[in-house]
Order: C-alpha cells, then sequence, then structure tokens
C-alpha cells in the first residue's frame, strides 16, 4: 500500500495534526497515526499544538475537502479540556476528513469521543474513524503506566493503515462511536493548585509547560488561578520539587491506584 496516495487524489493535499497534550501522551499517539498517513500517501504533515496559551491564539485556518486532520485530546473527567473549546469551535471545513484520538488514564474515555465527533460534524468534517489510546494517568504513575507504550504505538500505526485503506475507498455510512448524549455533565471542581518544595532550583521549566500559564515564570512557587490539575509541572519538575495535596486529588489517586490499574487496550472505529 506504499505511495497509493499520489495516484488517488481521494486521499488528501495536506495531512495536519492538531493536538493537546500538557503531558505528551496524547501527542505521541497523534504522531503515530498521523506520521504513518502521511508516509503511506507521501503527502505533507504539519503539527499544530494546542497545549500552550500563546499556541491557542494560532487562526489554524479553514481545511480544504481534500485535507485530513488528525485530532487528538486527553480525556478530562470523561470529557475534552474545555481549555480548548473556544479553538476547536474555530475550526471550519467543507468536507474535509477528520480522524478523531480521545487519549485517557486506563478510568474510560466516557463521552470525550461522541464530543470531538460533534464539534467537527457540526463544523463541516466527515469523521472517518475514531480511537480511544491509554496514556499514564496524569495523577499517578501507576495507572496505565508507561503508557502508551510499544504496543499502544504499533496498534496506532496499524490503525492508521486501515484508515489510509478507508479513506483511499470511502463508504458512505455514518461512523458509530461510543458515547453518550446528553454528555457526561461536569462536575465542579473545588479550587487547586500545586505546591512546591523547597528543592525547587527556580529553572522555571514548570511555568514554561503549564498549558493554562498558572505559573509565575519569576517564583514558580506562586501560583495564579486557572489550574488545570493536568500534572504537568509534575511530572517535568527535574527536582521532583512539584506536588498536590489536596484531599480532592488523593482520594481520586487512591481510587485509580485501587480500581484502575488493570491494563486495558485501544479500542478503534472505522
Amino acid at each position: 500500500m506504499e505511495n497509493f496516495a499520489p495516484q488517488n487524489r481521494a486521499f488528501g493535499r495536506e495531512i495536519t495534526a492538531i493536538y493537546f497534550s500538557p503531558t505528551n501522551t496524547t501527542k505521541r499517539v497523534v504522531e503515530a497515526v498521523a506520521g504513518k498517513l502521511s508516509g503511506l500517501g507521501g503527502i505533507p504533515l504539519r503539527e499544530i499544538s494546542l497545549t500552550l496559551p500563546s499556541e491557542r491564539k494560532v487562526n489554524i485556518g479553514k481545511f480544504g475537502r481534500s485535507d485530513i486532520l488528525v485530532l487528538g485530546l486527553p480525556v478530562y473527567a470523561g470529557r475534552i479540556p474545555q481549555i480548548v473549546d473556544n479553538t476547536l469551535r474555530g475550526l471550519s471545513s467543507d468536507g474535509a476528513q477528520a480522524v478523531i484520538l480521545a487519549v485517557y488514564g486506563n478510568r474510560d474515555y466516557d463521552d470525550a469521543l461522541i464530543e470531538m465527533s460533534d464539534i467537527l460534524s457540526d463544523r463541516g468534517f466527515k469523521i472517518v474513524a475514531a480511537g480511544a489510546f491509554i496514556g499514564e494517568h496524569s495523577f499517578s504513575r501507576e495507572v496505565g503506566k508507561g503508557r502508551p507504550d510499544g504496543s499502544d504505538i504499533k496498534i496506532a500505526e496499524d490503525f492508521a493503515s486501515s484508515i489510509a485503506k478507508k479513506i483511499a475507498e470511502p463508504s458512505k455510512g455514518a461512523l458509530e462511536i461510543k458515547g453518550n448524549r446528553p454528555y457526561k455533565q461536569r462536575l465542579p471542581m473545588p479550587p487547586s493548585a500545586p505546591k512546591t518544595l523547597d528543592t525547587c532550583t527556580s529553572c522555571g521549566l514548570c511555568a514554561k509547560i503549564c498549558p493554562a500559564g498558572a505559573i509565575d515564570k519569576n517564583n514558580p512557587k506562586k501560583i495564579s488561578d486557572g489550574c488545570l490539575m493536568c500534572c504537568a509541572c509534575v511530572k517535568a519538575c527535574p527536582q521532583n520539587a512539584k506536588y498536590f495535596d489536596s484531599e480532592i486529588y488523593l482520594k481520586f489517586r487512591a481510587f485509580l491506584e485501587e480500581n484502575c490499574s488493570a491494563r486495558k487496550e485501544p479500542e478503534l472505529f472505522y
């Protein structure tokens, strides 16, 4: 199937990979799928991160009918992150094909895929495939530990091969995706912010990677409103100086480690 796409104009003239990925798990899955599609089709690939505040201000532009979008988002409490909502609703197309990917921390992806599908469908995209993959949970290094791993990436690349065949020979039926309408209700979360140990060296890495821009770059111990509890700072800190100790965080982490440690496998729809 290598290089079949240049002879098939239906395959697309550009693949755009868009992701929000504070701890890089979603990015790895998106790159595996989009990279494989690009290689199979011999067509250009552009990557767009929505992770940082400055990145979400970029005007992505309209997608043409022959373009392909690969969109990947992490799952937060069964839904997509609200912080990217405005950016997604600014996308538009007149029939571009889209692949949607949800990455969750080995509990459940609930309604995230169907929510992504609805948003893109309402904006003129045709959903041709969807996948739910597992990433190490942001709250615990023991839940989904090391995921996506080599097996997950292999599944993602094989999934891309199946998607390429479908794009080359499109079906007319609507894609059925797991999820519920109305979506799972977003529960109000009490304000929370990471704490900082005295071992912090003020290197500034946590402030640089914070998707909410909530960490002061001059004083990393100072946290403004808006923390997502994505734990990017906790996992990236070279001194292991960032941590959460709120009651809700500790209770949910304990629940996850007790009930969600058994390995789950990706679910694919195409």
